[in-house]
């Protein structure tokens, strides 16, 4: 059930699909362990990929959801070295792959950075794609939408999604998510490569907001978690 509904506002809306993915973790130890969404710093680095330019300071809000057919598990011949015998061995890693994964992504900021995304995403500089260029990706939609915030009771999510730290504790939920720690955007302050570091929690699809202030789509009701 939705009531009440609040001022509007327009984002930006594309829609992905990738036949398989992995976005591994920074914190895998043994093997290789994958987020099961890509993270906002993935997201961010295939926008720029797509208008052929660099990250050049700017910020804005980003909204990831998506969901899988399955996820299975691969083995690949890792070379590690070992101190003490000090010589490379060759070990079986396990590696896990997201298989047919569907994305949905909102952005919402300055318009005119918003268009340019747009353009960029309509005819990209290059071919597009996640993580470290082995997985491709089809654009299926770009265009914008009207969001506005509205009080939701009984509301099942049809798509898994990252919800900021700060959203989560505003709404009663059923279950609870499981809590990330996500890269964002690069620290404008450092010389290297250091992200800025977002908690998130992840809701699977069919998760209940039983209570809350939800931002939606005006047209279709679809939830964004900017």
């Amino acid at each position: 059930r939705v009531f009440m509904e609040c001022s509007k506002m327009k984002a930006l809306r594309f829609e992905l699909f990738t036949p398989t993915g992995i976005f591994k973790t920074p914190f895998s130890l043994k093997g290789i362990e994958t987020y099961p969404l890509p993270p906002y710093s993935t997201m961010i680095g295939l926008l720029y990929t797509a208008v052929g330019r660099k990250w050049q300071g700017e910020e804005f809000q980003i909204s990831i959801q998506g969901r899988h057919q399955a996820l299975f598990r691969d083995y690949v011949r890792f070379r590690k070295y070992n101190v003490d015998e000090k010589k490379l061995q060759v070990v079986p890693i396990e590696v896990p792959i997201l298989y047919q994964l569907e994305l949905i992504v909102h952005l919402y900021g300055e318009y005119e950075l918003l268009r340019e995304f747009a353009e960029g995403l309509r005819k990209p500089q290059t071919y597009l794609y996640l993580s470290g260029g082995e997985y491709a990706v089809k654009i299926r939609r770009v265009d914008f939408v009207e969001l506005e915030e509205r009080k939701v009771e009984e509301f099942k999510l049809e798509w898994s999604a990252f919800l900021p730290k700060d959203r989560y504790r505003e709404l009663s939920l059923s279950p609870s998510g499981i809590l990330y720690l996500l890269p964002a955007f690069l620290k404008k302050e450092s010389s290297l490569r250091e992200h800025n570091w977002i908690e998130a929690y992840y809701l699977q699809s069919g998760t209940v907001i039983e209570e809350g202030k939800v931002l939606l789509e005006v047209e279709g009701g679809l939830p964004v978690w900017l």
